[in-house]
């Protein structure tokens, strides 16, 4: 059952690996505050980012995987003017490794730690304001955050003849004065035929006020920034092609503590491949 779950604790064998290359769309709207409260309604927002993921097996257990944002494009809406503003960038590349420290039969449970680099501009694109006038000033959309992030993380997972678990929870520090995040996941997913497949995963990122974290906290809709908390849901459905290719489809949605960041849904269409 573990061929089903990308990353979690599993690992592909020495010399194999798996490639995920997907399109996302947010449709933002209702953004919510970084000290919390009511949501504010500001002008029409959309992300479409075109992404990849990928980990290979360098030896037995032991996998090493990247991610990263090909290209990110945001468009925003300036509510005094109705002028559409397009704006693109690439995302911050993350390189990583994992290790399957723990082999008992259907249980695994594996330690990672990875890096993400700053590539993207970190400076103001945009002002957001409310939608109606007298058009309040709500943040400053941001495409990067400026700074690094590093990961590490414990994960476990159990895989049964046609269903598997996995969970993790890890931590995450950031660089630049910025807060750290506690980050979670619990993911359960199945075969339903020889072709379909699809699981469900709650997953989070939960921002930490400790000392020294200075930096001030983003008010974007883009949520990328400092400060930015969130719970969401995602469910997938994938059907595969042959022996090694995959096609799949992805639907997202906020359960909860939104902080710095936009609400809406999130759809992604993707292709992937073991090899």
């Amino acid at each position: 059952m573990p061929d089903l779950a990308a990353a979690g604790p599993w690992t592909p064998p020495p010399g194999h690996g798996y490639a995920k290359l997907w399109m996302k769309w947010l449709y933002g709207f209702g953004y919510h505050p970084a000290g919390g409260g009511s949501t504010v309604d500001y002008a029409r927002y959309n992300e479409v980012f075109f992404a990849t993921y990928g980990e290979y097996g360098l030896a037995d257990g032991l996998a090493i995987y990247w991610q990263t944002d090909l290209l990110r494009i945001f468009t925003l809406v300036d509510s005094p003017s109705d002028e559409r503003r397009v704006h693109t960038t690439p995302g911050d590349p993350a390189l990583g490794l994992r290790w399957r420290w723990l082999n008992l039969g259907r249980f695994v449970m594996a330690l990672e730690g990875g890096v993400r680099a700053p590539l993207a501009d970190a400076d103001p694109k945009q002002i957001v304001y409310s939608r109606q006038a007298p058009y309040r000033r709500v943040g400053a959309l941001q495409v990067g955050a400026g700074v690094w992030n590093g990961d590490a993380r414990l994960s476990a997972g159990y895989g049964f003849d046609r269903v598997y678990l996995a969970a993790s929870v890890g931590y995450q520090w950031r660089s630049g004065g910025f807060r750290d995040r506690i980050t979670w996941s619990a993911e359960v997913g199945g075969r339903f035929s020889d072709r379909w497949s699809g699981r469900a995963r709650a997953s989070g990122a939960h921002s930490l006020a400790l000392a020294g974290d200075d930096a001030p906290l983003a008010e974007t809709p883009s949520g990328i920034g400092n400060g930015v908390s969130w719970a969401g849901l995602a469910l997938e459905l994938d059907y595969r092609l042959g022996e090694h290719w995959f096609v799949g489809l992805t639907l997202e949605g906020g359960l909860g503590d939104l902080r710095s960041q936009t609400g809406g849904p999130v759809t992604s269409l993707w292709v992937a491949t073991r090899f």
